[in-house]
């Protein structure tokens, strides 16, 4: 009824694929069937372990500041660090002109 499909790159057989999502689908029920059947939703089953801890209510008890997180690659290349930041004005046309900078270089290293 359904014919084989044939493109540049390989087939596609209409059967083929049914009988695969047929199979899929039969695996995942079977899967899904395997959970644990005294499961309740809505009691402390379906709390946040947050390592033995209580959640806190609000993020920012938690919260990490970027110079925090970065502060040891900022300390270790402070030098190359300064000097990308006087560059970095938040001018889109100097980042244009770093960018056909850039190309430039590259392609007289490449004709090179």
């Amino acid at each position: 009824m359904w014919p084989t499909i044939y493109s540049g790159f390989g087939f596609w057989d209409v059967y083929s694929w049914i009988a695969f999502f047929i199979i899929l689908n039969a695996l995942a029920l079977f899967f899904r069937g395997q959970g644990r059947g005294d499961y309740k939703k809505g009691t402390e089953q379906d709390e946040i372990f947050y390592g033995g801890n209580e959640v806190p209510e609000d993020g920012d008890d938690f919260a990490v500041p970027a110079s925090s997180a970065y502060w040891g690659f900022t300390e270790a290349l402070k030098g190359f660090y300064t000097k990308l930041l006087d560059l970095h004005t938040g001018l889109a046309t100097d980042y244009v002109g770093y960018m056909f900078l850039t190309a430039a270089v590259l392609m007289a290293l490449i004709v090179l």
